[in-house]
Parts: C-alpha cells; structure tokens; sequence
C-alpha cells in the first residue's frame, strides 16, 4: 500500500507538471534581417519558471541548423512567469531560416515554433 501510494503520488505531480508547461512557452515578434534572427519569447505558465531554455534554428539543408543556449546571447534565463525576453543572434548567414523552436529543459515536450515568413 506504501508503495502504490508514493508510485501514485509521483505520478499525479508529474501529470501536474506537464500540465503547467502546455502552452508555457509563447513567442512572436519574429524576424530575420542582415543574417540575424530576433525572437521575443514570453513565459506565460502562471506557477512554473522556464529554466534552461534553447532556440533550434532550422533550414532546408540540415546541414545548416544551429541549436543555441538563449543565455549565451544576454537573454534572460530562467524565466519565471509573466515575464519576456528577446533572443537576438546573428546566424552568420544571409539564408533566411525555415523556423525557430523554442524550449525549456523542464518543459522539453512541449515547445514554441514559428516559421519565417
């Protein structure tokens, strides 16, 4: 009985948690210009803070992509909610990317993708 009650519990806090992280990530404000890429990205969970977060910027060749830590380029990491950030990166290339994802070590089921227009 000890057993199935500590295993239950267990899993109803990480149901809680993935819960709280569907939709915790918002992002918009999304441009590509002179090989930089400018995203705005907004914790909008009401009770868990983003921590640890990465943009995956992705191109038609694959050979492309680049995968970067967000508080590598002064954007604020973690994020508790409520609160927005602006990544800005210079991607080296004049190539336009296809998309940007956006997500958090402790949400990593659940990111925010935008596509270049």
């Amino acid at each position: 009985a000890t057993w199935a009650t500590t295993f239950t519990a267990g899993k109803v806090e990480e149901a809680n948690v993935g819960a709280e992280c569907i939709g915790a990530i918002d992002i918009s404000s999304l441009t590509f210009s002179n090989a930089t890429v400018s995203v705005k990205i907004r914790d909008v969970a009401e009770r868990i803070n983003l921590t640890n977060i990465r943009a995956s910027i992705e191109y038609g060749d694959a050979a492309k992509n680049k995968e970067i830590r967000i508080s590598d380029y002064n954007a604020t990491d973690p994020l508790s909610p409520g609160t927005t950030t602006w990544l800005i990166y210079n991607t080296g290339s004049t190539t336009k990317p296809q998309k940007i994802e956006i997500l958090a070590s402790n949400c990593m089921r659940y990111p925010a993708t935008l596509f270049f227009r």
